[in-house]
This record gives structure tokens, C-alpha cells and sequence, in this order.
């Protein structure tokens, strides 16, 4: 990488993180979306366009617009951008700093995790309705009814990453767990452009051909292509960057408004009913990876250093893995005193309602969370980090700076 972006690279990253946040409200207003029948309709992001129905197309031009699972398949390519600029700065040369930066995403991916899990269990013995709201969707109605003798199984497993009954938005924290663990490998491969482009090849391949199906692979055989790609734009990005900066407006705000609708809609038209679609995952990539590229290599815009926006590039994890207690516990307040027949228009003021609500009680505690969990545990992560990765090196350090 060139001296002179490496020097911006904290700047950079910064935006990164900015974007990252404004992502995550966005997944908060896709779920909000969610909670309440719409003109009778239940789960509409799970039903397929239909030109008779005004209000499902309605939720569906909401629901493209803010595409929870598309913005999840943008944090897994800024993840992979992220940690490749972070072992530009500090290669994994040897074993031990392997293992470092191993317990540094650990203390960024666990303790957050714990803390979800634990205070949805408290509340799922303690607080949540085991009834069915006849205004909600199967979506709402179905979280947080784990048998109270399942619990203490479902609290290990959910902490662990290995499950996500107890907040939804974790099952991405798992993938996070299993793709940083690969992700040192996938950093050596992008280094050189033949075999990053092998590399690219076979896991898109993966994505369609995996033997025995997605389940069984964690849908890695998926996601993992996310953080690939991610993984090649710090080094890679800037060719990108410099095509789109050939072309001429017109073009350039085209190509970037269809890339917009792709990411936004192709997943509403092409496979609305299914977790990972590899074709839907690979074009909400090719996306992501543009916002990624021009967050890197564009222009560097005031408004992503304002401070509201450095706020919520701090909270935004929290925000994102906390929304969705924070929305189960409002929503199970407020439900029990509202008419049973909502009308369309009823129904989707009181989601944005609860969005705005959800919204109002997240950032504030994710900003707690980050004073006084996330950020300390992240520095004792990098404190022994460091202090691993001072350990003396092995021959194979030498072997990999030469490969470099």
C-alpha cells in the first residue's frame, strides 16, 4: 500500500466506522417495519411482490430501503476492510501475533455479546408476554418463547455465538467469530493480485456449489466472500476508485444509482423468503463493496467527522446488537393498550413510532456499554495483544515477510 494512504487511513477508517453506524440505524428501522400487521399482512419481508396489494409494496419500498439483511451483508465486507487495515499496520508475521490479534476480536466481538444475552434471558423469565398480540406479526409474536427449563441452555449456547434465540441480530456475531478466525489466511491471500483473484473465484463458487448445503457450513460458503472482498479493497480499492472517476456524471451517477436499487431491492424480488440467497449476497457484495471503495478512495466528506456522527460510529455495535431487546421490551409495553384492529396507516405510524422509541433508549445505553464495557475491554484486548505479539518470533515469520 502507498505511504500517502496509510497516512489517511485512520481518517478513513473513521468514516468507515460512521457508515457502519448509520447502517446499523437503519437495521433498527427494518425491524421496527416488522412489528406490526400492515393492512393484515404478517412477515412482508418474507412475501414476494404483488402488484394487487398497494400496502405490501409500500412495506416492500421500505423494507428496500432500509434492507436490514443487505446492511448486515455491508458489515461484513467493512469488516473485512476494517481488519485488513489493521494487519496492514501490524501483520500477523509469526504464531503469537496470530494469537493476538485472535484475543483482540475476541474482547471486541464477546463481551457485548454476554451482556445481550444475559440481560434477554433475565427478561425473558422475568418480563416478556408468552401471549400472541393479534396487531403483531409472527416475527414479533414469535421471539422469547424459550421453555424456562431451555434457558440455561440457550444463555450457553447464545454466549458462545453458537445460536441467537435470544437476539436475533447475533447469529451475525457468530459469523464475525468463525470469519476472523479464518481471516489472517484470507489477509494473505488478497495480497497478491493472481491469487486473490483464485481466491475470489473459488469461494463465489463456494457459494453456489458448497457439498451438503449453506447449514452445514455456518453459511461461511456464503459470508465468507464478503470479507474477501473487504479484505481487497484497501490494496485493490483504488483501481475501483479510479474507473468510476473516469467516467464521465451521467455514467458514473447511473451505474450508482442501479448498484443503489440492486443492493436495495434484490433481495425483495429475487428471494424475499430466504436467509442467505447466494446470488442476492453476491450482488448486495458487489455493492457494498463500491460504498466501501468510494468511503476509502472519495472524496472525504466534513459531515462523516461531526461529532454526532463520531458518537454514533462509537455506539455503533451496540446499537445494532442491542435494538432488538431494547425493541421486544417496548413493544411488549405498549402493546397490551392497543386497539386490536390496527388500519394500514395506524399500523405503520405506530412502527416508526416504535422505531423513533427504540432508537431514543438504544443509543443512549450503547453509549453507556461503550464507556464502561466495550471500550475497557477492548483496550485490555489490546494490552494483551501486544504483549503476545512481543513474544519472540519464529522462523515462520521470516518465511511469511519474504512471501509479502
Amino acid at each position: 500500500m502507498s505511504g500517502s494512504f496509510l497516512a489517511q487511513s485512520g481518517r478513513r477508517t473513521r468514516s468507515l466506522d460512521v457508515a457502519r453506524g448509520i447502517c446499523a440505524v437503519l437495521v433498527v428501522l427494518f425491524h421496527g417495519l416488522l412489528v406490526f400487521r400492515v393492512n393484515g399482512v404478517d412477515n412482508p419481508h418474507h412475501l414476494s411482490a404483488d402488484l394487487s396489494n398497494p400496502w405490501l409494496l409500500l412495506q416492500h419500498l421500505l423494507l428496500g430501503i432500509a434492507n436490514g439483511p443487505a446492511y448486515v451483508t455491508f458489515f461484513f465486507v467493512l469488516s473485512g476492510t476494517v481488519l485488513a487495515l489493521s494487519l496492514n499496520r501490524d501483520p500477523p508475521t509469526h504464531p503469537t501475533a496470530t494469537l493476538g490479534y485472535l484475543i483482540k476480536r475476541g474482547f471486541r466481538l464477546y463481551p457485548l455479546l454476554v451482556f445481550t444475552a444475559a440481560a434477554a434471558a433475565l427478561l425473558q423469565r422475568y418480563y416478556f408476554d408468552p401471549a400472541a398480540y393479534p396487531q403483531a406479526t409472527g416475527w414479533f409474536n414469535d421471539s422469547y418463547k424459550i421453555a424456562v427449563e431451555d434457558l440455561p441452555t440457550e444463555f450457553l449456547a447464545n454466549v458462545q455465538g453458537r445460536s441467537a434465540t435470544l437476539n436475533g441480530p447475533a447469529w451475525s456475531i457468530k459469523v464475525e467469530i468463525l470469519a476472523s478466525a479464518v481471516f489472517p489466511l484470507l489477509y494473505w491471500l488478497s495480497l497478491k493480485s493472481g491469487r486473490a483473484m483464485v481466491t475470489a473465484l473459488l469461494l463465489v463458487a463456494a457459494m453456489f456449489w458448497a457439498p451438503g448445503g449453506a447449514e452445514r457450513w455456518h453459511y461461511m460458503n456464503v459470508f465468507l466472500f464478503c470479507f474477501f472482498v473487504g479484505a481487497m479493497l484497501p490494496r485493490w480499492g483504488s483501481g475501483v476508485a479510479a474507473l468510476l472517476g473516469q467516467m464521465d456524471n451521467r455514467s458514473r451517477a447511473v451505474l450508482l444509482s442501479m448498484l443503489v436499487l440492486v443492493f436495495m431491492f434484490s433481495r425483495r424480488m429475487l428471494a424475499p423468503g430466504e436467509f442467505a440467497p447466494p446470488l442476492v449476497v453476491l450482488l448486495e457484495t458487489m455493492g457494498a463493496g463500491v460504498a466501501v471503495v468510494m468511503l476509502l478512495h472519495g472524496r472525504d466528506r466534513a459531515i462523516f467527522h461531526a461529532a454526532p456522527m463520531e458518537l454514533l460510529a462509537r455506539v455503533s455495535f451496540g446499537v445494532y446488537l442491542l435494538h432488538v431487546v431494547v425493541l421486544s421490551v417496548l413493544g411488549h409495553a405498549v402493546l397490551p393498550f392497543l386497539p386490536t384492529g390496527l388500519g394500514p396507516v395506524q399500523a405503520l405510524g405506530f412502527g416508526l413510532l416504535l422505531t423513533l422509541a427504540t432508537l431514543c433508549v438504544t443509543v443512549p445505553l450503547a453509549w453507556l456499554l461503550y464507556g464502561v464495557l466495550e471500550y475497557p475491554m477492548q483496550q485490555l484486548g489490546r494490552i494483551i495483544a501486544s504483549r503476545i505479539a512481543r513474544m519472540p518470533s519464529y522462523p515462520v515469520g521470516r518465511f511469511l515477510r519474504l512471501r509479502r
